[in-house]
């Protein structure tokens, strides 16, 4: 009887260890099996596919354009599934960034204004931008700027200015927005084309209302002048009432709940053919990567463009195609969309095939070289 009942604990003990033995075999299986699992996510920058067009796109962009980007980096993963990585800067800045990193670390280079920007990247220059949105200038406050005491004076001849256009009332403006009684932030031209947009309208406002002299506000407003890399350098501080004006693109002062001083057409830079001489006539030599350039004035666009030997340049054409199939949707940025779109390019050989495919679509218009901008 005790053997028996011995044998029967024997057993029992035998089975609960092969019971034990055989969950700590699941259990380990199971941890192992979580250590090389991927986890996925709905997030638009990361992805864990292999394929060409799957890897991503990581995408320069003029600072100002930021919210623009980011509405269509979401819209292209939402219908692709390919990540967008966004990354903005001052397009002179990311070009020359472009142009001296090994690898070329954008897919995609979407620079504002001046498309010399994309012939600083050098020799990743690709030969060829698409113009497919324009903007315009204006002078951007907050409320913190009407509490200033001479802010009655100044918005009295902006308005009597913009009323009547008579010399008298834009020659006072510039005085007064010049003179020391308000702060004001002109970001880097060298690397940022607000600011250079900035010195030009200042040169035209000396031209037309001070007797020709292109210097006469930039003398002025020089000692008085904040300076930043970019203008969103900015923003905090007009927020929180530390600085009273910059310029910058309305489009940007939307997307940042500011409020900002509309330019008449002659000094905007907006998309207005009968000006586009006119804007020529002004010029400012900025320095990039100790190269002098001498930049003259034209529209506001914002191009879009492959640097040459950049990696993953199918999901690259990809997301043109979309932006260029999607363009009307950004006017709800306040920015005017160009379609068809502005193809320039100086050889029909530097083109990639989907580009060409696209102009040939009726998509894009052939605009002219570079040195027609």
């Amino acid at each position: 009887m005790s053997k028996g009942l011995s044998t029967i604990v024997i057993a029992s003990i035998v089975i609960v260890i092969i019971v034990v033995a055989v969950i700590a075999g699941i259990l380990l299986l199971t941890t192992h099996k979580t250590s090389v699992s991927v986890t996925t996510t709905t997030s638009p920058v990361s992805t864990t596919t292999t394929s060409s067009t799957s890897q991503g796109v990581t995408i320069y962009v003029a600072g100002a354009y930021l919210a623009i980007f980011n509405y269509l980096a979401s819209q292209f993963y939402n219908e692709t599934h390919i990540p967008v990585h966004v990354i903005p800067g001052g397009s002179f800045a990311l070009a020359a960034e472009i142009a001296k990193e090994t690898p070329v670390p954008a897919n995609v280079f979407v620079p504002v204004a001046y498309i010399q920007a994309v012939e600083l990247e050098g020799s990743r220059n690709p030969g060829w931008a698409i113009a497919f949105i324009s903007d315009q200038m204006a002078i951007i406050y907050s409320n913190y700027t009407t509490q200033n005491p001479y802010w009655n004076e100044l918005y009295s001849n902006y308005t009597m200015a913009m009323k009547t256009n008579e010399s008298k009332y834009w020659f006072n403006f510039f005085y007064l927005l010049t003179s020391g009684h308000f702060s004001l932030g002109i970001s880097n031209p060298s690397s940022d084309p607000e600011g250079l947009y900035a010195y030009l309208i200042l040169q035209m406002a000396g031209y037309l209302y001070a007797n020709h002299n292109i210097s006469y506000f930039v003398d002025r407003a020089e000692p008085y002048i904040k300076s930043a890399p970019t203008t969103a350098d900015y923003v905090p501080s007009l927020k929180a009432g530390t600085l009273d004006f910059t310029f910058s693109y309305v489009s940007y002062a939307v997307s940042q709940h500011l409020d900002y001083l509309q330019l008449p057409p002659w000094l905007s830079f907006g998309y207005y053919p009968n000006e586009t001489h006119w804007y020529s006539m002004f010029s400012y030599t900025i320095t990039v990567n100790g190269q002098n350039l001498t930049i003259r004035g034209n529209p506001v666009y914002l191009y879009i463009t492959v640097p040459l030997n950049a990696t993953n340049v199918n999901a690259s054409y990809e997301f043109i195609k979309f932006l260029i199939s999607h363009v009307n949707e950004l006017s709800m940025f306040h920015v005017i969309p160009i379609y068809p779109a502005l193809l320039f390019y100086n050889n029909e050989s530097q083109v990639p095939q989907p580009i060409l495919q696209l102009l040939n679509n009726g998509e894009l218009k052939y605009a002219g070289n570079f040195s027609q901008v």
